[in-house]
């Protein structure tokens, strides 16, 4: 199920006169925000949630306006407003104000085009959205929208977020609700308290308002977290309320949550298909013990379901039988977590549906017990000594053991039964755990440097790389093993490769390889210069501490590892070896070392990463790793002639 924002759009319209407002605020604004194209000088929702006979109706009135300060503003033109099943769309209203003999004329859009939303890799979306365009768009006038949102379920409730792609004179959220419903409430990302609050009555309502001034866009920068993690933004949702001198809750806490989700798959698995019992029985028979038996089945539904999304309505949250999801051969992540959890059932091993968020979502269920904590369903086995396998079967290559590297850290919501469940949370992996080695035998000829080796991926790197090595054409694959392994400079080039165990989730990948790299190493009379240093991670990566405002994710941590054995030319001999280097850091750390053996020099790197997320407090310290790392990079092996 999704929840989306307004982006971009298409329409016709017609016109007519108005004198909507006589004074000319361009100048102004123009001057206050001289970097930008456009700003919202307003932009506000109002939540209306009401006791309607025995339930709640709530809805959303949603207001832009922008300003648009210079000329080539086209972009900001098209609109698209998005509604599903649990949020209906409804009044549209948008126009353009054209500021025409110091008074505004009024355009207004006439054709509002509805579209479905299939988005990639999505089998079913009852998601759709309405395109629009608006006309005359242009440097002194504005563009206003109104529609209006209907929220199905009061458990859909999803706060507000103050930045936006653009800058906001105004930013306004308000609540209007009835006295006998009981919310809670929070601004999320807000230290220096920009966000003011006020809480007023009128009648039989009580209202909640929050508002932020000269709001700036936020930034888009790379390897950014969800914006939910860094910018302000309430958080709200319907604890309980009265109707008819009776309370009913709705979230009042976890149990109201998680006894919902329980209706969802209580009833869900009846007799199981002959196909079915014929798997299990026969992964059941080859197995020696249940650890196999649930390792197998882990891996047979990896291998034989397809990932394919559906959001559908109440489909995007009720799993399919698993029968049906085995007939099929295909489903989302509540299907192939049922199919596991209805397999090991069969198979007389008990299993869990699991619910959980991905990291793509900052909340714990500890502090928000809403659907807005969770995003993903996988299944759960406990060990009879007590160890909790997190098995995501829509993670191919993810080997037995790991979770999938999306939802490391993350709090699970469990479910025994009714009323039964627990929370737990899965271990973030070790970077011992996600290893990449290098192996190389290196040699000088001609003027290239010819090498020969061996690469291993394991952990995450080796899922990771599987899913852009698992392709039906050569070349696409060879395009990324150059990319993977390619070192030293542009020159590098990729002989021969040959991969093996790349679906094998309990054997590392390995990869076999032959390179060459053209004119990397310089020939200076007597001698030679030549820097073993191929793979250099993150050097002069460094982040500019002015400009960036936003954390900073990685996938997963990891030890990247290189050996390299160089054959030292005949008649020459080692004039400068470099000493040994090392920084162990919070955030990453290294070790260097350079071993003259016999003919040869043995050279050996180790790069740690050792952070999922990286918080700007921290970005000093990854600068002063990274200054002391790219010097080492530098140094320069010296050989000299006999």
């Amino acid at each position: 199920m999704k929840f989306k924002v307004i982006g971009s759009v298409f329409l016709l319209f017609s016109v007519h006169l108005v004198f909507a407002q006589k004074g000319d605020i361009w100048g102004s604004f123009y001057e206050k925000y001289k970097n930008e194209r456009v700003v919202f000088v307003e932009r506000s929702e109002t939540l209306n949630i009401s006791v309607v006979g025995d339930s709640l109706q709530v809805f959303s009135e949603n207001v832009e306006d922008i300003l648009h300060l210079k000329d080539q503003s086209d972009f900001y033109a098209s609109k698209r407003i998005y509604g599903s099943h649990f949020n209906e769309v409804q009044n549209i209203k948008a126009k353009t104000l054209v500021w025409d003999k110091k008074k505004y004329r009024e355009i207004a859009v006439a054709d509002f085009k509805k579209n479905s939303d299939r988005s990639q890799g999505v089998f079913f979306d009852d998601s759709y959205y309405y395109t629009f365009n608006f006309p005359s768009v242009a440097s002194r006038n504005r563009t206003h929208l109104e529609y209006r949102e209907v929220i199905k379920d009061p458990k859909f409730v999803t706060g507000f977020l103050f930045s936006s792609y653009m800058p906001q004179e105004k930013s306004t959220y308000t609540i209007k609700a009835s006295k006998d419903i009981e919310l809670s409430y929070w601004v999320e990302n807000d230290p220096d308290k920009k966000i003011n609050f006020k809480k007023t009555e009128s009648g039989k309502e009580i209202i909640y308002e929050w508002s932020g001034k000269d709001i700036p866009a936020y930034a888009n920068e790379e390897k950014s977290p969800s914006i939910r993690y860094f910018e302000p933004h309430v958080i709200c949702y319907v604890k309980s309320y009265t109707a008819n001198n009776k309370k009913i809750n709705v979230l009042s806490n976890l149990d109201d949550l998680y006894n919902w989700y329980y209706t969802f798959i209580k009833d869900l698995n009846g007799s199981s298909s002959p196909e079915l019992l014929k798997i299990v029985q026969e992964i059941k028979d080859n197995s020696k013990n249940e650890l196999e038996v649930v390792k197998k089945i882990f891996y047979w539904v990896q291998d034989n379901i397809q990932y394919i999304a559906f959001e559908e309505g109440m489909r995007g949250l009720i799993p399919h039988h698993g029968s049906y999801v085995c007939e099929k051969r295909y489903g989302d992540c509540k299907d192939m977590a049922n199919l596991i959890v209805n397999m090991l059932d069969l198979a007389g091993v008990k299993a869990y549906h699991t619910w959980i968020g991905t990291r793509d979502i900052p909340y714990p269920y500890s502090k928000l017990p809403t659907p807005l904590v969770d995003n993903h369903m996988i299944a759960t086995y406990i060990s009879q000594d007590g160890k909790y396998y997190f098995l995501d079967g829509t993670s191919n290559y993810t080997p037995f053991g790991m979770p999938s590297s999306m939802i490391q850290g993350k709090e699970a919501l469990i479910g025994f039964g009714k009323e039964k469940y627990e929370v737990k949370k899965v271990p973030v992996m070790e970077k011992e755990r996600n290893v990449m080695t290098d192996f190389i035998s290196l040699r000088l000829e001609g003027n290239e440097l010819i090498g020969k080796g061996i690469s291993t991926l394991d952990g995450y790197p080796k899922v990771f790389g599987a899913y852009n090595m698992d392709r039906a054409e050569h070349e696409d694959v060879k395009k990324y093993v150059t990319k993977l392994l390619g070192k030293g400079s542009n020159k590098f080039f990729l002989d021969k490769f040959d991969i093996k165990d790349l679906k094998n989730q309990d054997k590392a990948t390995t990869i076999n390889y032959s390179f060459r790299i053209g004119d990397y190493f310089q020939n200076i009379g007597n001698e030679i210069y030549l820097n073993l240093n191929l793979n250099k991670d993150y050097y002069n990566d460094y982040i500019n501490l002015d400009n960036r405002k936003t954390p900073m994710e990685m996938d997963y941590q990891y030890i990247h590892h290189d050996e390299f054995e160089f054959e030292i030319p005949a008649n020459y001999e080692i004039e400068y070896l470099p000493p040994a280097f090392s920084q162990d850091g919070k955030l990453m750390g290294f070790e260097i070392t350079y071993v003259h053996t016999g003919n040869k020099i043995k050279y050996s790197r180790k790069f740690f990463m050792k952070h999922l997320l990286m918080e700007p407090d921290d970005f000093k310290k990854w600068n002063e790793s990274v200054k002391a790392m790219s010097e080492a990079y530098k140094e320069t092996v010296i050989l000299k002639k006999k």
